[in-house]
């Protein structure tokens, strides 16, 4: 097996078609079908049929499909020990998070990591859990910040660090008290989450608990075009406590206590399973693992292991 033809088998799984495996690649999709064909001829079976409208991989090809990430994972980890030599210790983070713990949370962590490693460079990247997921699993980034149960069901990753995240009722309104009860809320517009969104089903899930049913006028994937709706007073919304904290406009914005039983989340630090890590994403994990705010809490009983290198330096 060839790094290459792994790859093309690789991205093949991964998006279902030849054209969008090349373009993942950067290579032809004449190549990656000879990638393809190399591999099955060298193995002695059928890798990928098409199935319900694309392309999938066989059974022979699942049962290849985890040495072939493997063979990967290993020439990526070797290139990065080598380089990491060959720099003394430069090295680089790359680091996913959601828009919202992306503008409030990561900024002062980067600013102490890159005070004390100013020779490493760091790159971050916003979107949403399932692309930054997919991302990390496909080896464009090292760490991803996202809620922590993404990592609980999925063996191919592990969890570093885990922090508690308050959220709460959050308004500008001058018809909603700071204290009621949460039936007083039923009529009040609420602007949540986009459907389909990991935070809209957490939210959803919380007010079935609470047998309570908002009135949703609106929905945003953005936590800022949130707030900015709810500072024109077109309604309410439940988002992270730092969201307040760290908002230089917070003031506009108040916190709407109804004493129902408050919403916390766990937010976890995530990475792929590997047998190398490198320094610099080692160094990184350790000052993020005793990040603690106002809003965010440290969670120490963290199941996965703690990624260690293979060499010390």
């Amino acid at each position: 097996m060839e790094l290459r033809e792994v790859g093309s088998l690789i991205a093949l799984n991964e998006h279902g078609s030849i054209r969008e495996a090349a373009k993942a690649c950067n290579i032809s999709p004449a190549a990656v079908h000879k990638h393809l064909k190399t591999l099955e001829s060298e193995l002695g079976v059928k890798l990928y049929e098409k199935q319900a409208g694309r392309l999938g991989l066989t059974e022979a090809g699942k049962i290849a499909l985890p040495f072939a990430k493997e063979m990967l994972l290993h020439h990526d980890a070797a290139f990065t020990a080598i380089t990491e030599w060959k720099d003394g210790g430069r090295g680089a983070v790359r680091v996913g998070a959601g828009p919202s713990f992306s503008s409030y949370v990561v900024p002062p962590l980067i600013k102490r990591f890159r005070r004390r490693f100013p020779q490493v460079d760091v790159y971050v990247e916003t979107g949403d859990s399932n692309h930054l997921m997919s991302r990390l699993k496909s080896g464009s980034l090292d760490l991803v910040f996202d809620l922590s149960a993404a990592a609980l069901h999925d063996r191919d990753l592990e969890q570093v660090a885990q922090w508690e995240a308050q959220t709460g009722f959050v308004s500008a309104r001058p018809d909603v008290p700071s204290h009621c009860r949460l039936v007083a809320l039923r009529n009040v517009p609420f602007i949540l989450f986009g459907k389909g969104t990991i935070m809209a089903s957490v939210v959803q899930n919380y007010f079935d608990s609470l047998n309570f049913c908002p009135t949703v006028v609106m929905r945003s994937d953005s936590s800022e075009a949130i707030k900015a709706m709810i500072r024109t007073g077109l309604g309410i919304s439940v988002l992270f406590l730092w969201n307040l904290d760290s908002d230089p406009r917070s003031s506009m914005l108040s916190l709407v206590r109804t004493g129902a039983p408050p919403l916390s989340l766990r937010m976890g630090l995530i990475r792929l399973k590997a047998s190398y890590t490198p320094r610099a994403v080692l160094e990184f994990v350790e000052l993020a693992a005793r990040v603690t705010t106002k809003n965010l809490r440290l969670v120490t009983e963290v199941s996965s292991r703690k990624p260690r290198p293979v060499h010390e330096r």
